[in-house]
């Protein structure tokens, strides 16, 4: 009677697991299929130990999308939009990661108005049609200056220096968590930090992907992948900040 109690436990664990493994399988489906639809849905992604804290900071990442649309200079807190967006959480580890993601259309408005609705034009104020208007010059492109923290570990430049650095913010709080690529399954919503092997420098530093295999270079702001960079001749260390 034992043995066939033992059986039929394990029999039910091993359903369990095959459950808990194809509902992983469906959701990261899922995901990967609002990753191909830009066009349609704004979304992003967050690595951390706490399940709220990432929900939360993959909500920001998303707003930094979202926002620079607005008119007007309408803005979107976290607040308010949590209640319209879907969240996917996935265990990574000891760690949690929080997809979240949104149609564009299903963005709430501020004010009455929405938040990418185009620009009112001014009034004419009875200005004949017929009058010279003024021409408008294009808009000055922003040059890209990388954060602080990006900065602070570029001057660093040597990897055991950069270690320690990393070492030091993570004692004061302001790394969460950081460590060699090996020891993660998945990093496609990590941080990294890619050094030369031969010279131990640092090389640059990427954002977690944004779609396929892209991720922006946080250093130049430009599109970016690890791909770009060949294996047996660089050393990454992921991070995940406050």
């Amino acid at each position: 009677m034992r043995r066939v109690v033992i059986i039929c436990v394990t029999l039910l664990l091993g359903v369990m697991s095959v459950s808990a493994q194809s509902n992983r399988s469906t959701l990261l489906d899922r995901i990967n299929e609002i990753k191909k639809q830009n066009d349609i849905y704004f979304w992003d992604q967050y690595t951390h130990p706490n399940a709220d804290s990432a929900k939360v900071n993959a909500t920001k990442r998303m707003l930094v999308d979202i926002n620079p649309l607005s008119t007007e200079g309408r803005r979107l807190s976290v607040a308010d939009i949590m209640p319209y967006a879907t969240y996917i959480s996935l265990d990574r580890g000891n760690l949690k990661q929080c997809f979240v993601y949104i149609k564009r259309e299903d963005v709430p408005p501020i004010d009455g108005v929405p938040v990418t609705a185009p620009a009112t034009t001014s009034p004419s104020f009875g200005i004949s049609e017929n009058m010279a208007t003024p021409s408008v010059s294009a808009p000055v492109q922003k040059t890209f200056v990388p954060d602080a923290f990006v900065q602070r570990v570029m001057q660093t430049r040597k990897f055991v220096d950069v270690y320690k650095l990393l070492k030091y913010l993570n004692s004061q709080g302001d790394i969460l968590q950081f460590g060699k690529l090996k020891e993660v399954e998945d990093y496609s919503s990590l941080d990294l930090i890619l050094f030369d092997m031969q010279s131990q420098e640092v090389i640059t530093m990427l954002s977690p992907v944004t779609t396929g295999n892209i991720r922006i270079n946080v250093v130049h702001g430009g599109e970016d992948s690890l791909d770009n960079y060949p294996t047996e001749m660089t050393a990454v260390i992921w991070y995940i900040k406050k």
